[in-house]
C-alpha cells in the first residue's frame, strides 16, 4: 500500500483508545445512560484523559497528556480536572451498579501511599512512612474498598485521609515528643476546619456506603490494620444491614484466650511442634479455636514457612466463622492479595500519581479517572496485533501506547501500524484481531469531534 493514499491523523492514538474504551463501557449498566446526562465537553474531557493516562508511560501530567491526544491543552485539562467533581461520585455507583451484576464475589479493605516527593504544596498530601522504600516521604494516602471475584478487580469505594493536626506538649526524659490530638484535620476547605476521621473510620464509612446500595459478598478480607474490635463488631453484627464474615491477620502480639489462658498469638505459636501442622498450598498451617478478648469466638489459622508474595513467612490469620476449614481460612485471606495488585498497577500503569494540580477537588478526579481508566483495561478482552497476545493491564497498556491508527480520504477504510517497530507493513484493521475496534468508531468519534471544538497548539 502506498503511503499517499493514507490520511496520516494525528489523533490516531486517542482514536484508537476511545474506540476500545467504548468496548469495555459496554460492560458497564447504564452507561449510555451515565455519559448522556455529562455536557459534551465534559465527556470529551473526560475520555480524553483517560486515553492519555492509558497511552503515556510515565508521569502522565495534563501537558504530557495534551501532547499525547491533542484537541485539548495542558490547561483545557487542569480546569476539566476540576470541574469533574460532580462525576467522581457517579463513577463510583457505576462501578457499584456493575458489581451488583455479577456473582460469587467479595471484599477487600486496604489503604495505600501515593508518593509525591516533589510536591510544594498539594491539598492532601502528607509528610508520610512510605512502607516500600522504607522512608518517610510526601504522598496522599488513599483508603479504598474491592470488589473481586477471582477474575477481574473493581475499586467501588475510596477516600483521601487527611492527617491530624497535634498540638505539641513536651518532651520526655528519653527525649520522645508528646502531642494533644485535637480531633481536626490538617487540611482546611474554604477556611474551615473539618473533623479528623481515621483509616478504620473511612473504611468503615465506606463499606457502609457500599452494602447500601445492594452490594452481596460472600465475606471481606483485610490485614492486621482494620481488625480491631469495633470493626469486627460492626462487620459481622448486622451493624451495616448486611452480616459478612471476615478473613483478617493477627499481629503477633495480639492478646487470645486459649484453653481458659490469656497469651499472645505468638505464644499460642510456639505451644504446637510443626510436626502437628498440614503442608497445604506452599505453607505449614494449623487452626485452633480461641476467644478473642472483647469480640467472641473465632478461628485462629497459624501458618509458618508461608511462600505466598506476602511478606511474612509465619502469620496468624483467623476468620470469625469458627466452623470454618484450615485451607478455607489460608485461600480466602490469599484473596485479599488481589488489592495490592490493583495498587500496583495504578502505581505503575496508570499513573495515579501523576497529577501535579494542587487543589484538591483536581486530585480527587485525576484519582477517579485512574482508577476508571484501570477498570475499563481490566474489562478489556485480551488484545492481538500480529503475534502479540496481551492479557495482563500492563501488556495492553504497551501494546495501545505503540499503535497508531490510519485511515483513507474517504473514511472507509482503517489501518494500524506497531510504531515501536518500523519498517513494518500496514495492517488492515480487520485483519488485526481487534476487528471489534472497527465496530466502536462512531463512539469514538463523537467523543472527540464535535462542532465547537478548538484543536490545542
Amino acid at each position: 500500500m502506498n503511503i499517499n493514499e493514507v490520511d496520516i491523523i494525528s489523533e490516531g492514538i486517542a482514536i484508537l483508545i476511545l474506540a476500545i474504551i467504548g468496548i469495555s463501557l459496554e460492560k458497564f449498566t447504564q452507561a449510555s445512560a451515565w455519559l448522556s446526562s455529562l455536557p459534551q465537553n465534559v465527556v470529551q474531557a473526560l475520555f480524553l484523559y483517560i486515553a492519555g493516562l492509558i497511552v503515556c508511560e510515565k508521569k502522565a501530567t495534563s501537558s504530557k497528556i495534551a501532547g499525547k491526544v491533542g484537541f485539548f491543552s495542558h490547561d483545557a485539562f487542569t480546569k476539566a480536572l476540576k470541574r469533574c467533581k460532580p462525576i467522581v461520585g457517579t463513577m463510583a455507583i457505576l462501578l457499584i451498579n456493575f458489581c451488583l451484576s455479577q456473582t460469587n464475589g467479595y471484599l477487600m479493605i486496604d489503604d495505600c501511599l501515593i508518593p509525591k516527593r516533589y510536591a510544594s504544596h498539594i491539598q492532601g498530601v502528607y509528610n508520610e512512612f512510605d512502607h516500600v522504600d522504607n522512608e518517610r516521604v510526601k504522598g496522599m494516602r488513599v483508603v479504598m474498598i474491592l470488589w473481586s471475584n477471582g477474575y477481574i478487580r473493581i475499586p467501588v469505594a475510596w477516600a483521601i485521609w487527611h492527617k491530624e493536626k497535634k498540638e505539641f506538649l513536651c518532651r520526655t526524659p528519653k527525649g520522645q515528643a508528646q502531642y494533644e490530638h485535637t480531633g481536626v484535620c490538617l487540611l482546611k476547605i474554604n477556611g474551615q476546619e473539618i473533623p479528623y476521621r481515621t483509616k478504620n473510620q473511612i473504611a468503615m464509612d465506606l463499606l457502609e456506603e457500599v452494602l447500601s446500595r445492594g452490594l452481596k459478598a460472600d465475606y471481606i478480607t483485610f490485614d492486621s490494620w482494620y481488625a480491631s474490635r469495633d470493626n469486627l463488631i460492626s462487620i459481622t453484627e448486622n451493624l451495616f444491614a448486611i452480616p459478612l464474615e471476615c478473613y483478617s491477620r493477627l499481629k503477633s502480639n495480639r492478646k487470645v484466650v486459649y484453653e481458659g489462658q490469656e497469651m499472645t498469638a505468638h505464644e499460642l505459636d510456639c505451644l504446637f511442634p510443626i510436626t502437628s501442622f498440614n503442608h497445604k498450598h506452599g505453607a505449614y498451617i494449623k487452626a485452633v479455636d480461641v476467644l478473642l478478648p472483647e469480640y467472641g469466638d473465632i478461628k485462629l489459622l497459624l501458618v509458618r514457612k508461608d511462600t505466598h508474595p506476602e511478606p511474612d513467612k509465619t502469620k496468624y490469620m483467623f476468620s470469625t466463622n469458627h466452623t470454618d476449614k484450615a485451607t478455607e481460612i489460608l485461600l480466602r485471606y490469599r484473596t485479599r492479595w488481589a488489592i495490592e495488585t490493583t495498587f500496583r498497577d495504578l502505581k505503575q500503569e496508570l499513573n495515579v500519581g501523576s497529577c501535579q494540580a494542587t487543589s484538591l477537588d483536581a486530585q480527587k478526579s485525576h484519582l477517579a479517572l485512574s482508577i476508571f481508566a484501570f477498570v475499563l483495561l481490566e474489562l478489556l478482552p485480551d488484545l492481538e496485533f500480529q503475534d502479540q497476545t496481551c492479557q495482563t493491564i500492563g501488556e495492553k497498556k504497551k501494546l495501545l501506547s505503540q499503535l497508531s491508527l490510519f485511515r483513507n480520504s474517504s473514511k472507509t477504510q482503517y489501518w494500524l501500524i506497531d510504531t515501536s517497530q518500523p519498517g513494518l507493513p500496514f495492517v488492515p484493521i480487520e485483519n488485526s484481531k481487534l476487528d471489534k475496534v472497527g465496530l466502536r468508531f462512531d463512539f469514538a468519534y463523537k467523543t472527540i469531534v464535535f462542532p465547537t471544538h478548538q484543536r490545542a497548539a
